[in-house]
């Protein structure tokens, strides 16, 4: 049993919290300046309705009307309905081309979101990562709808405005005045409604952030009488954010009013101007009719987007904090295993100190567990041996050295790969919906023979086999399974495959005497098998029998390695103390 505690230094990345996630970008769902240049040749295309219509009334109000030849307006008929069959079809083809865009970038945009999710709420807690996945709706939501659309309409605007200049210059200018003064409108409603809806917006992320980890143990807050006071703290937060976000809704209404106002004193002006040309230098009534319907085709684009004001303002809102998300809790890159690596688990010189601390919760810790190695951590409470265990797992990133198993760092790694080298079982056991059989062989799908030999190493394979169901035996939230039957599945599941890693935290929280026996007995047979095992205890004299080395934490980062035979003397107890 070779077992050695060493501390070393590494040119690997250090900081990995440094290193950028993977943010989703636009050129990877398709949208290439080609895609922008047809969507935008589409948009122009889909307007031939509009356009083909009023120049059909107006040549119909100046020509066929007098004339009174039924040929022409049959055939000035058969045009507009060409041109509106060809309008509809460019629509839709603009259409589908958003969706399709929209698509594949939501759903990149989710596996990877949703993954950064699980670190956030890894790393704070599980109301964040909720806010997270609640911010990935609203992003999918607003490419999926119409107020993407509404900002592309805008080229109309400015097909209808040439069409007023071609029509004649004064015309022209009046519909440019009524684009600069909407323009200027657009900038004074983004100036006005940026803070509160700003405001809004964090007050029910924070609202809905702080219920969902009060509401992770709904027992927990029934069974002691903590509902009314949850319930009373988050109402009184609610209100204030509905109250924040009341504000920024006048605001936008009020704007929305003056905007309302601007379309139809910009509509009244064309229109007496049109009709000083008519009396003035001889216009004709389809003039009128084109002045009308052309100012009004330039406005209207700017009308949708000033309705669809708060729905850009709350996405670009979520969509930043998702970039924030992704950046700190993304995927960091995987490097290739470290060829110079010793076997088994190297710790080298791993440190952890959270921005605003004045001391580090773990400084330079080293340690080296070679293969049939168990190694136990220990110290009171709050002295890291949680995260110390996260760090290991390659949950979240140090702030100093790296972690290898078989060497490769467990942080800069493929997830998928390493997961399955490694056996979790953690203090709060989570077993997710689904039957005790995919709970054990992480997912459907898993061969019987494997379940059930981690089922017998866990020293739970008979207590399965009294559940109603057996392996079928749903395991949700809901199931009624008792904390000592959902330790024993989630240790099942931590040994499902011959994991190269063991990490267990506090694995005797729930058990008997039986079932404590059992789980020490799946911890020697990891040693034999050439694994490695590390135990997070406040019982280490239950484990000296299966256990090499002894890991010791103290406050403010200082630690202590010594074999596990090896009792700590008053002065080293005292050095501890003193470093810490």
């Amino acid at each position: 049993m070779s077992a050695a505690a060493a501390a070393s230094t590494s040119d690997a990345p250090m900081g990995a919290a440094s290193v950028p996630g993977a943010v989703p970008r636009l050129r990877d769902a398709g949208v290439t300046p080609l895609f922008v240049a047809t969507a935008l040749a589409l948009t122009l295309g889909a307007q031939l309705g509009t356009i083909g219509f009023t120049l059909t009334m107006m040549h119909v109000t100046d020509g066929v009307a007098e004339a009174r030849n039924p040929d022409t307006l049959t055939g000035f008929a058969l045009v507009l309905l060409l041109l509106v069959v060809l309008s509809a079809a460019y629509n839709h083809l603009r259409g589908a081309m958003l969706r399709a865009a929209a698509e594949r970038f939501g759903l990149r945009l989710q596996a990877v979101a949703l993954q950064a999710a699980i670190r956030n709420a890894v790393r704070t807690d599980p109301g964040g990562g909720l806010a997270v996945v609640q911010d990935i709706h609203r992003v999918r939501g607003f490419l999926a709808g119409g107020a993407l659309v509404a900002g592309l309409e805008l080229v109309s605007a400015f097909v209808a405005l040439a069409m007023l200049f071609v029509l004649d210059t004064g015309l022209g200018l009046i519909g440019t005045a009524g684009v600069a003064l909407a323009v200027l409108l657009g900038f004074t409603m983004h100036r006005a409604t940026a803070r509160p809806v700003a405001e809004a917006r964090e007050r029910t992320h924070e609202t809905a952030a702080e219920l969902g980890g009060q509401l992770v143990h709904p027992d927990l807050s029934r069974g002691i009488g903590l509902l009314p006071a949850t319930m009373l703290r988050w109402r009184g937060r609610y209100e204030e954010a509905l109250r924040c976000q009341a504000r920024s809704q006048g605001r936008v209404g009020a704007l929305l009013g003056l905007e309302a106002m601007l379309a139809d004193v910009l509509e009244l002006s064309a229109q007496v101007f049109a009709c000083w040309l008519i009396f003035e230098r001889g216009g004709t009534l389809g003039l009128l009719m084109g002045a009308y319907l052309f100012t009004g085709a330039a406005m209207r684009p700017f009308t949708a987007l000033f309705r669809s004001w708060e729905a850009w303002a709350f996405s670009i809102q979520s969509w930043r904090r998702l970039r924030t998300t992704l950046r700190r809790d993304g995927a960091a890159p995987a490097l290739p295993p470290d060829p110079d690596a010793p076997r088994g688990l190297s710790v080298e010189a791993v440190g952890f100190h959270p921005p605003g601390r004045e001391r580090p919760v773990l400084d330079g810790v080293s340690l080296h567990l070679a293969p049939g190695t168990v190694a136990l951590v220990e110290g009171p409470n709050g002295v890291g041996k949680s995260t110390l265990l996260r760090l290991v797992l390659g949950l979240m990133p140090p702030t100093a050295g790296r972690v290898l198993l078989e060497g490769q760092d467990t942080w800069f790694c493929d997830r998928s790969a390493l997961g399955a080298r490694l056996g979790y079982l953690p203090q709060d056991v989570q077993l997710l919906d689904g039957s005790v059989f995919d709970n054990i062989g992480r997912g459907p799908g898993a061969p019987a023979e494997a379940v059930v030999a981690a089922a017998r190493a866990a020293g739970a394979h008979e207590m399965i086999g009294r559940l109603p169901m057996g392996y079928q035996t749903p395991a949700g939230a809901s199931s009624g399974l008792s904390a000592g039957q959902r330790r024993l599945i989630g240790l099942a599941r931590a040994l499902y495959g011959d994991p190269a890693l063991l990490v267990l935290d506090e694995p005797e929280l729930g058990l008997d005497g039986a079932a404590r026996g059992a789980m020490r007995a799946a911890v020697e047979a990891v040693r034999r098998r050439g694994g490695v095992a590390l135990v997070v205890t406040h019982e280490p004299a239950n484990w000296l029998a299966e256990a090499d080395l002894r890991l010791r934490l103290a406050p403010g980062g200082a630690w202590r390695v010594r074999p596990a035979s090896a009792e700590p003397d008053a002065a080293e107890e005292d050095s501890l103390a003193a470093t810490g």
